[in-house]
């Protein structure tokens, strides 16, 4: 395992400077890639390269119907996901790499940004000079083949976890949570398996097809057996905003363009979303207190005697 040690200064993006940006990566959750963007939006143009290193699938689509709408000052994109494990220490401003993986490229919708393949291989170049992200540029099929176990795993474990309100280790133990993980397994499957720009990938063909999903799905509840709730419900439990639009709900999309039926997808991205929003309602219905009372340490500072007190004591 390899640990390193890097020193960065935090910076929050705002939108008060002018100054063009070449090359921006943009990371984190899926819900996130869109209001990043708008932030610069006027900073960036069709010689800009924006890759898209965010959880879920479909970010990229959703960026540019929401934020570019077509416009010719649209940037070119790369789509990318990394298997290395990162942590941010906030006391001390500092990155550690818990664990030493690899990271694969993209080229995001080549028919549409044929015209600038040279934009992009910058940036890739550039990725490729830092030799410790281990990075490479591969076909769509073979990048959707590296990130899919992630995306599959999220949109089968975590929404049955806040369904049925059990841990990982539930599931383990919970025939009814198994078929039900076996349906929504079956879906994406179906999915993925029409979409026409995988048709023929060998790599994807083997992997939906064979029995090595569901062996990488159970190793993981295997491995998160000892977690008292799943990573999803404790994001709702706290109001915080969800990927289940990229997650469930990008097989969702995509069945319905192609004519795959996926039924109970669609009714745990709901019962996702109805439960976030109990959640939300919850969380504002607690009346606000303000803690004004003296720490305990410092009261004879601050707190007078009665009056009795003082009386005895002149």
């Amino acid at each position: 395992m390899k640990f390193e040690h890097v020193s960065v200064t935090p910076k929050a993006i705002i939108g008060d400077g002018n100054s063009h940006i070449d090359q921006l990566l943009v990371a984190g959750p899926g819900h996130e890639a869109v209001e990043a963007l708008q932030s610069v939006k006027h900073r960036i143009d069709k010689d800009t390269a924006v890759c898209l290193m965010t959880d879920g699938l479909g970010v990229l689509e959703e960026v540019r119907n929401r934020v570019f709408h077509g416009t010719e000052s649209s940037p070119s994109f790369l789509l990318g996901h990394m298997s290395h494990r990162l942590a941010y220490n906030r006391s001390q401003d500092s990155v550690k790499e818990l664990r030493y993986g690899k990271m694969k490229l993209t080229f995001g919708d080549l028919g549409r940004d044929a015209e600038r393949t040279e934009t992009r291989m910058n940036f890739v170049q550039a990725l490729q000079g830092v030799k410790d992200l281990n990075s490479s540029l591969t076909a769509f099929d073979k990048w959707l083949h590296f990130k899919l176990p992630s995306v599959i795993l999220d949109s089968v474990v975590e929404p049955v976890c806040v369904l049925l309100e059990i841990p990982y280790a539930g599931l383990l133990r919970n025939p009814a949570a198994q078929r039900m993980m076996d349906r929504l397994l079956a879906e994406i499957v179906s999915v993925v398996d029409n979409m026409p720009e995988l048709e023929g990938s060998a790599a994807i063909r083997d992997f939906i097809r064979g029995n090595r999903i569901k062996q990488h799905i159970y190793s993981r509840i295997m491995a998160r057996r000892g977690a008292s709730s799943s990573d999803l419900a404790r994001q709702i439990q706290n109001g915080l905003p969800t990927d289940v639009d990229y997650l469930n709900g990008f097989f969702i999309r995509c069945g319905h363009e192609l004519g795959v039926q996926v039924p109970t997808n669609i009714m745990l991205r709901d019962m996702v979303k109805a439960k976030h929003s109990l959640a939300i309602e919850r969380l504002n219905s607690y009346v606000p207190i303000e803690e004004t009372s003296v720490p305990s340490h410092l009261a004879f500072r601050y707190r007078t005697l009665p009056a009795s007190s003082r009386s005895k004591l002149v």
